[in-house]
């Protein structure tokens, strides 16, 4: 299952840090793919293949040998790695930065995981093939995620993947969330630093949404 969605080339969008940032994860992807079998998931999943509006700056990716990812950007050229950590249950943190800094979280893949192939769209406008999650995926591990840490951020996320999920798969997933929006996040108010294009939603126009799809 291929999505392609249209895109306006980042490079035209993005200015100063946040396109080294971009340029930086475009980097690591490239490079992950020539080597590795690896699945997209997180915020710059929902940003840079299905099209969402808010800046990521995490790489999160599914792979089962940490242990493989650090040698590897450990001894080449192309990254300089500032910390690299793998915890007891195998997850792998690392920081790297050349123009940018950012952080590549590999965790051990899940069982029973439902994949698919899409377009990941670089800073330049082309794009390339990787494996990701389908995007009701997506929604339930950014409800989890919201769940758990209250951002703002999450729940843009969950705001946009909404319109592209079946909602008869997802409304059980969404009520999750309702009795958590009785007020904003704490750093709601930051969100339209990281909106790209347009304007960021209100709160009161998400809980709307989110209360529509709950509804099955």
């Amino acid at each position: 299952m291929m999505f392609m969605l249209h895109r306006i080339p980042l490079a035209k969008i993005l200015k100063g840090k946040l396109l080294h940032v971009a340029e930086l994860q475009d980097l690591m992807i490239i490079e992950l793919s020539k080597s590795f079998d690896f699945i997209l998931h997180g915020g710059t999943a929902v940003w840079r293949i299905y099209g969402g509006k808010r800046f990521s700056y995490d790489v999160d990716v599914y792979h089962n040998n940490p242990d493989e990812l650090t040698s590897y950007f450990s001894s080449t050229r192309l990254f300089k790695v500032l910390k690299s950590k793998i915890t007891s249950s195998k997850v792998l943190y690392l920081k790297i930065g050349n123009d940018a800094i950012i952080e590549l979280e590999a965790s051990p893949t899940p069982h029973s995981i439902e994949v698919v192939e899409a377009n990941f769209w670089l800073v330049d406008g082309s794009s390339m093939v990787v494996v990701t999650l389908p995007p009701e995926s997506l929604l339930r591990e950014k409800v989890s995620a919201f769940v758990n840490r209250r951002s703002a951020k999450d729940l843009y996320d969950i705001f946009y993947l909404l319109d592209l999920c079946d909602k008869s798969k997802i409304s059980r997933d969404v009520e999750k969330i309702i009795p958590l929006l009785r007020a904003e996040p704490k750093d709601f108010a930051g969100l339209p630093e990281l909106i790209l294009v347009g304007k960021s939603p209100s709160f009161e126009t998400i809980v709307r949404k989110v209360k529509n799809y709950a509804a099955g």
